[in-house]
C-alpha cells in the first residue's frame, strides 16, 4: 500500500462490519466488456463437478427459486460475477440432465408470500396464525389440488433425489458464493478443494486463510493480516468455537489499535503520527462491530465486566508486534470504555498514550 493510501480516513460503513484497516476494494463494473462471459470462461476446460462446471451447480442451488416458464429477475451477479446472461438456458439443462424437475402444488403454496396464503385461508374460515409452514400445511389439507393449481398456477422448480445428493457434494460452491474469504470464489476453492491432500472444504478454507495470513506478514501488510485474522475469527465462530474465536478477536484488536498499517515503515512515523491522536480524529479506533462481538462472546460466557477485561488483556498479552500504541491494559480498557460509551476515559487513554508516544519517539 502506497503512503498516499494510509491517509484515507476509513468509512462508517468499513468499521461497522469490523473490516476496518486500509484496504483497496476494487470498483465493480457492469459494462460487457469488463466481464468474461462465461463461455469464454470454460473454453477448453473440463467439467469437474460430475459433469457439470461450479457456475452450474450455483445455479442448481438456486432453481427452487425459478419459476417454471414465468417470468423470473435475476439478481446481477449472475452477469457481472459470472458471466451468466441466459440462467435459464443453465436451468432448462439442469432439468434435461435429471437433476430439477417441475415441482408440485405444495411447492407452489410455499413459494407464495404469507398475505397470499393467509387470504385463502381466511376464504376457508381457518385460522391465520402461525409459522408459515403451519399455514402451508393448514391449506393444503383444507382446499382441493385443482383449487390451489388455480390459486396459484406457478410452479418453482424441484430438485430431484440425484440433484439434492449433487449439491450436497459439491455443498462448498453456494457457500462460498456467500461468503466473502480472502480472494476465494467457486473456481478456485473447487480447484483447491479437488487436489490432495483431500480433506473436508472448511479445513481447506482454513489452511488456505493461514497460508494467506502468512504471506500478509511477509510482506508487511498488517492490514490485510489483520483482516485475514476476522475472517478466521468469524469462520470458526459460526462452527461454534466461539473460544478460538474470540482469541482471534483478541488479535484483531491488538492490530487494530497498534498503529501498524499495510506496509508501514518506521521512516514515515512523523506522517502516521499525525492520525493516531487524538482519540476524535484518530484512524486507530475499535470498529463498532468488532466491539459489539466481543460484547456478545463475554455474555455468552457469562463473563462480568472485570472478567471480561482481564480475558481481553491475556488475549491481547500474546500478540507480539514491531510497534504499537497502547499498552494491552489500555487496549482491553478502550474495549471496556467502547462498550459502555464512556468518551471521556477514552479521550484520557488516547492522551496518556500520546504523551508516552510523543517521549518515547521525540527525535522522530
Amino acid at each position: 500500500m502506497g503512503l498516499f493510501d494510509f491517509f484515507k480516513k476509513q468509512s462508517n460503513q468499513q468499521q461497522n462490519i469490523g473490516m476496518k484497516v486500509e484496504i483497496s476494494t476494487p470498483k465493480v463494473s457492469f459494462e460487457t466488456d469488463e466481464v468474461i462471459p462465461i463461455e469464454k470462461r470454460i473454453k477448453g476446460q473440463p467439467p469437474t463437478c460430475d459433469g457439470l462446471y461450479p457456475h452450474e451447480i450455483l445455479v442448481l442451488s438456486y432453481s427452487p427459486h425459478f419459476i417454471v416458464n414465468g417470468e423470473n429477475s435475476f439478481a446481477g451477479f449472475w452477469w457481472y460475477k459470472y458471466g451468466i446472461k441466459d440462467v435459464m438456458k443453465i436451468v432448462e439443462s439442469l432439468k434435461g440432465k435429471g437433476l430439477i424437475q417441475i415441482g408440485s402444488v405444495k411447492d407452489a403454496v410455499n413459494m407464495e408470500k404469507l398475505p397470499a396464503i393467509k387470504e385463502e385461508l381466511k376464504k376457508r374460515g381457518l385460522k391465520v396464525s402461525g409459522k408459515k409452514e403451519e399455514l402451508v400445511t393448514r391449506l393444503l389439507e383444507n382446499a382441493t389440488e385443482e383449487e390451489l393449481n388455480t390459486v396459484f398456477p406457478k410452479r418453482p422448480f424441484q430438485l430431484t433425489d440425484t440433484g439434492s445428493e449433487l449439491l450436497k457434494k459439491y455443498e462448498w460452491i453456494p457457500f462460498i458464493h456467500s461468503n466473502n474469504i480472502e480472494d476465494l470464489d467457486i473456481w478456485n476453492l473447487t480447484a483447491l478443494v479437488q487436489q490432495p491432500p483431500y480433506t473436508k472444504y472448511r479445513d481447506k478454507i482454513w489452511g488456505y486463510l493461514n497460508q494467506r495470513g502468512g504471506v500478509h506478514m511477509k510482506e508487511g501488510n498488517f492490514g490485510l493480516y489483520r483482516n485475514s485474522r476476522f475472517t478466521m475469527s468469524e469462520f470458526v465462530a459460526s462452527e461454534g468455537k466461539k473460544d478460538i474465536a474470540f482469541g482471534l478477536l483478541c488479535e484483531v484488536v491488538a492490530y487494530d489499535l497498534s498503529g501498524l498499517s499495510n506496509g508501514f515503515r518506521m521512516d514515515f512515523l512523523d506522517m502516521y503520527s499525525k492520525f493516531f491522536f487524538p482519540y476524535e480524529n484518530s484512524n486507530h479506533t475499535m470498529a463498532p462491530g468488532i466491539t459489539k462481538r466481543i460484547q456478545e462472546y463475554g455474555e455468552e460466557f457469562g463473563w462480568s465486566s472485570d472478567e471480561l477485561r482481564q480475558q481481553l488483556v491475556t488475549g491481547i498479552s500474546k500478540i507480539k508486534l514491531p510497534f504499537r500504541l497502547f499498552t494491552n491494559e489500555e487496549c482491553a480498557d478502550i474495549i471496556m470504555a467502547e462498550i459502555v460509551g464512556d468518551k471521556d476515559k477514552l479521550n484520557v487513554i488516547y492522551h496518556q498514550a500520546e504523551v508516552r508516544f510523543k517521549q518515547q519517539y521525540k527525535k522522530k
